[in-house]
């Protein structure tokens, strides 16, 4: 055991003696880093399909030169709704637990990455409803046959939604077990609280890393119980890689030229993706352009 651990391993749950407001706001936080037009993508599925209120969307972008600076001005004139907040990453540390440390405790949060896509239609005031201090997460992300989660838990609830209790694997976790994710878990804000305080990261793939290792203090790991959607509702579309933080699997498509077409007015093709059926949280779901050319 690391000193790094040994500092956070004996914090406590700062939900043990609060209790959740009976209709939270939900804040979305979107990680994006030269992907405009996937990002734009996200904000139009997020508006078609994620129905809860109330909700607030907050976008961190990073755009390494200006032509994809430029793809992020003609998203923010496509997206002018005043419950999005755009926020130029000036450092990502930073930037991102100031937010977070600023939200109520009693609100919830889920992170999302700009080639995530909310592909079906959701209620979110149910399960949000069925989510107590008893559970860590509600993942929108798994999904009960996608042959690379196996195997299943046995769930005590199966029909309105699923419930089950995560455990930590010595071997590669599945989505199941994977409690800490920034592409489709709700968490209660007060608990990301706790846990950004005690961990280090400086890009998205490192915050998840951390936290992924934060799971094993003792408070969290009390906390092991889950709910999910009957079904998954979001997926990861991995066209391809802007994170320098390790090796991913994706399409190896240029960010650069999809960039181009987006600023010479095409539009990702949202309604192809709707129509997907995934086979895993990270699915290739392919290339698609609107034929309508926007401006």
């Amino acid at each position: 055991m690391n000193l790094n651990y040994l500092k956070y391993f004996f914090t406590k749950d700062p939900l043990s003696f609060t209790a959740p407001a009976a209709r939270p706001r939900l804040n979305i936080i979107i990680f994006s880093k030269n992907r405009a037009c996937q990002v734009e993508s996200l904000l139009r599925s997020i508006r078609d399909h994620l129905v809860y209120v109330p909700l607030t969307v907050t976008v961190l972008y990073r755009a390494t030169d200006k032509r994809f600076k430029a793809g992020y001005e003609k998203t923010i004139r496509r997206h002018p709704s005043p419950g999005i907040q755009w926020i130029e990453e000036t450092n990502f540390y930073r930037d991102l637990t100031s937010r977070v440390l600023a939200l109520p405790p009693e609100q919830l949060i889920i992170f999302l990455v700009d080639d995530n896509i909310v592909f079906k239609k959701i209620d979110l005031q149910f399960i949000i409803s069925q989510f107590t201090t008893e559970h860590l997460f509600i993942s929108l992300r798994a999904g009960r046959h996608y042959t690379k989660d196996v195997p299943v838990p046995d769930f005590d609830r199966r029909d309105e939604l699923l419930e089950w209790q995560w455990r930590i694997q010595r071997k590669a976790s599945t989505t199941w077990n994977y409690p800490f994710s920034v592409d489709g878990n709700i968490y209660h804000v007060g608990r990301m609280q706790q846990v950004m305080r005690h961990i280090r990261f400086v890009a998205p793939n490192s915050f998840e890393s951390a936290m992924h290792d934060y799971r094993k203090t003792r408070w969290v790991r009390k906390r092991n119980r889950a709910i999910a959607p009957v079904e998954p509702v979001i997926v990861n579309n991995p066209l391809n890689r802007v994170q320098t933080e390790g090796e991913t699997w994706h399409k190896q498509l240029d960010p650069a030229a999809i960039n181009e077409k987006y600023l010479a007015g095409l539009v990702l093709d949202n309604a192809k993706l709707y129509n997907c059926d995934p086979t895993d949280t990270h699915c290739d779901l392919g290339l698609h352009w609107s034929e309508k050319r926007e401006s």
